[in-house]
């Protein structure tokens, strides 16, 4: 299965609204998503707790392997607590 990293932004920092400081300051929340099964390295319409994945950012970041963490490490503070219990019942 093909996880996609997503990050949620703050509302006000959603919209065409520059914002000053570090983007980073932004980031309401990490989730993961599956990969669209039609289009690779696309995410597909909902992350794994639900929510929908239009206005998120996909990240870079690639889990390294099946026993990685999908999480990015300096994200830590914002991973979703649903997408992550949702990939450890997967």
């Amino acid at each position: 299965m093909t996880i996609i990293v997503m990050q949620e932004l703050r509302k006000e920092a959603s919209a065409n609204v520059v914002v000053p400081g570090d983007a980073l300051e932004r980031v309401e929340a990490v989730h993961a998503a599956p990969g669209d099964p039609d289009i690779p390295g696309v995410a597909d319409d909902r992350t794994f707790c639900g929510m929908p994945t239009a206005d998120m950012e996909r990240l870079s970041y690639q889990p390294s392997g099946p026993d990685a963490s999908w999480l990015p490490p300096h994200m830590e503070r914002w991973k979703c607590t649903g997408c992550a219990e949702a990939l450890r019942s997967h």
